[in-house]
């Protein structure tokens, strides 16, 4: 994705009448890859506390850090701030390659590495798409720092999928594609030191028990909904949700959609924000608490 520096909005804005500040960074990644960075948060005379959770979106294997940027009132307005970097062979960062994952999630530990040491940061939660919600999977099970997880198109086994896109554009015996598919994966090894048969979200999600929120258009043609279905399915965690939406793959999210994903990271990275939530609905429904009625 290539795009220009006011693509990233400005530096200082005013929503719901806080000023916020976007502050880029610049850090290295696992390989040496100078890897480009954005975190937007209240300035110091607008936080409503010392320590404030924050979101770590990653963006899809064609995008950038401007989608993540794009979507931060639906986490300003909630307390929650946002940081989004350009992976590496993305946007401005450094790097020839993606690798849909298989490095990227190292990438992303670098970047969590380095959200720790900035003051003022709490709980982290990751938002990611496509190919940024293929490392959020592969990367969960590995770091206890990350609290809870949106995935919005998630492939399964890139293998598989690479198979699936084959079959949709010629009409070859599957052997044929998966022989083929064997020579390329030699070649990207070659070039990029990546296995493409270990990009395999669907075994990391054996292992991935914080709450995660899983959504998938069930009209995407791309990567089929069935990829979502499966991993929801073999996702060990008990708190998990999925939501089929419309839009195709690379389709605009709905706004209610993104306020239900907002609502989800104040539920688990907000000390304290599902309980009242919880109080508030025991009190709506409970009978014998007039007073409690009134008040909710």
């Amino acid at each position: 994705d290539v795009y220009k520096e006011e693509d990233l909005g400005p530096k200082l804005f005013r929503f719901n009448n806080i000023v916020y500040a976007r502050t880029d960074y610049e850090i290295l990644d696992f390989q040496g890859n100078l890897l480009k960075l954005s975190f937007i948060e209240p300035d110091p005379d607008n936080r409503p506390s010392d320590i404030m959770p924050c979101v770590l979106y990653l963006h899809e294997n064609c995008g950038s850090r401007v989608q993540g940027l794009n979507l931060k009132l639906y986490l300003l307005k909630r307390n929650i701030n946002i940081c989004a970097f350009d992976f590496a062979g993305s946007g401005q960062s450094e790097g020839k390659y993606i690798s849909l994952g298989y490095h990227e999630k190292h990438q992303v530990k670098n970047v969590v590495d380095f959200l720790e040491r900035l003051p003022g940061v709490g709980n982290i939660g990751i938002w990611g798409r496509s190919m940024g919600a293929a490392t959020t999977l592969l990367y969960t099970p590995t770091d206890k720092r990350i609290k809870c997880i949106v995935v919005d198109s998630p492939f399964s086994n890139f293998r598989k999928l690479a198979k699936e896109i084959c079959l949709n554009e010629v009409k070859v015996p599957g052997l044929l594609i998966e022989g083929a598919i064997s020579i390329i994966g030699t070649t990207v090894y070659n070039k990029n030191g990546m296995d493409i048969n270990d990009i395999k979200a669907i075994d990391t999600v054996k292992n991935c028990y914080v709450p995660a929120f899983f959504i998938h258009a069930e009209d995407d043609t791309f990567v089929k909904y069935k990829h979502s279905e499966k991993l929801f399915q073999n996702y060990a965690g008990n708190l998990k949700k999925l939501k089929g939406v419309t839009g195709g793959h690379n389709g605009a999210r709905s706004r209610q959609w993104l306020a239900e994903v907002g609502e989800f990271f104040a539920d688990y990275l907000i000390p304290g924000h599902l309980d009242s939530k919880l109080n508030k609905t025991i009190k709506i429904n409970n009978p014998n608490d007039n007073e409690g009625n009134q008040k909710a």
